[in-house]
């Protein structure tokens, strides 16, 4: 339905997020979410294609999403290579336990901010304190990677599982379920 709104407090999801990262409240309608469901996985389709198939003209559908670029629901758009045409084969997931604070834990953080070799970084509950997503080349090139993480004041322990086959990779946010039929 055009006017139903749907509020996202995402603040309710993850109580790791701080104020400073989610500020406020992201109302958006049905529409908002079609449109994200449709260009997630293809940023690049037209915004009539887009507009024919939720029954906005392509000016609106191209006026929403630049509104949703503005305030930060699209954060960017991205181009998903294959890792293989790449030679960055070996996909690992590393568990970290870091007992650091302060500097200490400033300096490992951003260091894992800047290589490259390094997916994605997440701070979890449970007995670790970092779950880490690596892609390299070789096995070689994961052990040194990890042995300079380990190097880091505060790093008491890491477990790494190397992936063998990936089933599912989206790469994307879920989206609740737009209410357009």
């Amino acid at each position: 339905m055009k006017g139903e709104k749907a509020m996202f407090d995402f603040r309710s999801v993850s109580p790791l997020l701080s104020i400073q990262q989610v500020s406020y409240a992201i109302e958006m309608d049905a529409l908002d979410l079609a449109i994200l469901s449709l260009i997630q996985n293809d940023a690049r389709i037209a915004r009539s294609s887009v507009g024919a198939k939720i029954g906005l003209p392509a000016s609106a559908v191209h006026a929403r999403i630049r509104r949703l670029e503005r305030n930060g629901t699209i954060r960017g758009y991205l181009t998903s290579i294959n890792p293989v045409s790449v030679k960055q084969t070996l996909l690992a997931f590393v568990w970290i336990t870091n007992n650091s604070s302060g500097t200490d834990e400033t300096a490992f953080e951003e260091s894992v901010r800047e290589e490259p070799s390094v997916l994605e970084c997440h701070i979890v509950s449970g007995e670790d304190t970092h779950m880490l997503k690596i892609r390299t080349d070789t096995p070689a090139s994961l052990r040194e990677l990890l042995a300079r993480l380990r190097a880091f004041p505060g790093v008491a322990r890491t477990v790494t599982a190397i992936s063998f086959c990936t089933i599912k990779d989206s790469g994307g946010t879920s989206l609740p379920k737009s209410k357009l039929g």
